[in-house]
């Protein structure tokens, strides 16, 4: 089943890159180039468990191919039971266009371990993390210069802490160096060299995406003032979408979590959600509104923008014909199949894609690895939380005028046109490598 869903995601990704490549009229070695890895490694790891007795764990880690050969890949470290490396491929490839979309120098990265998180104690988490720093540091394929991993599914700061801390420790007697590097998305503190501002950084730049969107010549329909939203998925991400259109004042109708979610016509309290949700961790005896399913909630009628921030496919043929939202804004990752794309796009569903929308995590983790590195760029603040939100603001403003500058320009969608920006960034530093 696992394998099944991730040779159809990567099918879909690679639908997209040559549907891009043709309209930037990339040669064929390019293309295969794009469609390749520089590194893929695998390895079990065994842990001493609480009750005293080994268990083996199957670990990944995949780089896309990146012409900048002289910086670190980066990208998520995944805790999940379907963590492979067949899975973890087209996400290294997503990865990749994210960050050359948002000007970023790296390369794209994806990786994990196949475990269920929730079923380790704390000691174990550890030792299993230790494992993984010193497996992937006798191969060579850790480090601040090298690869920079981030909190993703099942992972979290307090896990990159262990990452630093261990890398740190293998690394002090052998050579100085700039450990806090090696992780980001660590704590926030002194002695933690994490950055204010990672946690919210995700949802908040999805909405702020939206209103660059929003507010471009383009847009086929009026200017929505007051959009009525509609959100799937109540995580890190999800949750702060909330949280910033309370901010904006725009009326969420809908919200849902793993276990279903709950709607009002008239929009939710949202103080009271928060505060419901805090306590009770689910929807379901929330009285501000009617249950509604994760399924009902995606075709829900009378919203204007519809946000899945949660699972990966969500939205296919088999609804994607009965969705009502005029806008669909990606706060997670490969929400869309792409067949539900062509539906959309046949509609004039306008698609906010995940490379662009969601790209606010990844920007900040850049500012975090700058700091701990010393890196002198422009684009890096200096200050604390509401800076590093406004220069992230700043940069994805930037990626998605040039976005939606393409999508006019080739008349094209959303998607394909932030792919062909991102290609566009890179496309003549592979050509000048092999040129030169």
């Amino acid at each position: 089943m696992a394998r099944t869903h991730s040779v159809k995601h990567l099918d879909n990704i690679l639908v997209r890159l040559n549907k891009a490549g043709k309209i930037l009229n990339l040669p064929d070695w390019l293309m295969e180039t794009l469609c390749s890895f520089k590194l893929v490694w695998q390895s079990g790891l065994e842990v001493k468990m609480d009750d005293g007795k080994l268990r083996r764990f199957e670990a990944c880690r995949v780089w896309h191919r990146s012409p900048f050969v002289d910086q670190p890949h980066k990208g998520g470290d995944r805790w999940h039971p379907n963590v492979s490396v067949e899975v973890m491929k087209p996400h290294s490839m997503e990865m990749s266009w994210k960050i050359w979309l948002a000007g970023i120098e790296m390369g794209g990265a994806k990786g994990g371990i196949a475990v269920d998180p929730e079923t380790l104690s704390l000691g174990e988490q550890k030792r299993l993390t230790e494992a993984s720093v010193d497996e992937r540091d006798e191969r060579n394929i850790l480090g601040p210069r090298r690869d920079v991993p981030a909190p993703d599914v099942g992972t979290n700061s307090q896990i990159m802490h262990w990452v630093r801390q261990r890398y740190a420790h293998r690394h002090r007697v052998r050579e100085d160096g700039p450990f806090a590097g090696v992780v980001t998305g660590k704590p926030v503190g002194y002695g933690f060299d994490g950055i204010e501002g990672r946690t919210e950084a995700t949802g908040f730049g999805v909405m702020h995406v939206l209103d660059r969107v929003m507010s471009e010549h383009w847009m086929p329909y009026p200017r929505i003032s007051t959009p009525r939203l509609a959100v799937m998925g109540f995580g890190n991400v999800g949750s702060h979408i909330v949280q910033r259109a309370a901010q904006r004042q725009y009326p969420v109708i809908a919200v849902s979590d793993k276990n279903g979610g709950v709607y009002a016509s008239g929009g939710l309290d949202l103080q009271q959600l928060f505060a419901y949700y805090k306590e009770n961790r689910t929807f379901s005896d929330f009285k501000g509104g009617d249950r509604i399913t994760n399924d009902e909630l995606l075709v829900l009628q009378d919203i204007d923008v519809l946000f899945p921030a949660a699972l990966e496919h969500v939205l296919t043929k088999a609804n994607a014909a009965r969705v009502g939202a005029k806008i669909i804004g990606e706060g997670a990752n490969s929400p869309t199949t792409f067949e539900a794309d062509k539906i959309f796009e046949d509609r004039g569903i306008i698609v906010i894609p995940d490379i662009c929308a969601n790209a606010g995590g990844v920007i900040v983790s850049f500012f975090e690895w700058a700091r701990n590195m010393n890196v002198r760029d422009e684009r890096v603040p200096c200050g604390e939380k509401d800076a590093v939100l406004s220069a992230m603001e700043a940069i994805m403003s930037k990626s998605t005028a040039e976005m939606c500058a393409n999508a006019e320009k080739y008349k094209t969608s959303l998607r394909n046109a932030a792919l062909v920006t991102a290609l566009g960034r890179v496309a003549p530093l592979f050509v000048a490598k092999h040129t030169a």
